[in-house]
């Protein structure tokens, strides 16, 4: 069995090649250049998520995509990126009718030049998180990290638009429309 393990490992990445895959990496780096400076709009009700938010951004680039974080003048892409609302839904209540698990959207619209057209995504993410009856701050710092693993949804729903950019780039380069 471990024989077979081992000779599967060794093959996968033979098929992989011979295949065409490429990494997002590939992709994006076609689409956004090297140097990527994030600009934030944020959430004026939520200023301090907003912050986490644009941080998950700028980690997704550079460890995901693995291009550069720039200055504004040094980047081959401005990406804005524009944190519309955060809302919070109730999911459950107990019996006398206190929240115990919220959920919470995150809607953030990325957008950016590509050889002088205007692209934009807008994505959401949602996430669940418990309510605590008996301390707030914990109910609070839950609501913070809900919206940060929503955000990483719709950030990585973003890093898949990227691909299809690409795809259409391509396409209308062979197509010789601009």
């Amino acid at each position: 069995m471990k024989r077979l393990y081992s000779l599967a490992l060794l093959i996968l990445p033979f098929f992989l090649v011979a295949c065409g895959y490429q990494p997002i990496a590939y992709y994006a780096k076609n689409v956004l250049g090297n140097n990527v400076f994030v600009e934030l709009s944020p959430n004026m009700e939520n200023p301090e998520d907003s912050v986490k938010i644009k941080d998950a951004v700028n980690e997704a680039i550079a460890s995901r995509l693995h291009l550069n974080l720039s200055s504004k003048e040094n980047a081959d892409t401005i990406l804005k990126v524009d944190i519309g609302s955060i809302t919070n839904s109730i999911v459950s209540s107990d019996t006398q009718g206190f929240a115990t698990f919220y959920r919470v959207y995150v809607n953030i619209t990325f957008s950016f030049k590509n050889r002088n057209k205007d692209v934009t995504f807008t994505n959401g993410g949602y996430y669940d998180y418990a309510a605590s009856l008996n301390n707030p701050i914990v109910t609070d710092n839950n609501r913070s990290n809900a919206i940060t693993q929503a955000a990483k949804q719709s950030i990585d729903k973003f890093i898949s638009q990227l691909g299809y950019q690409n795809l259409r780039l391509q396409y209308e380069n062979a197509d010789g429309s601009n």
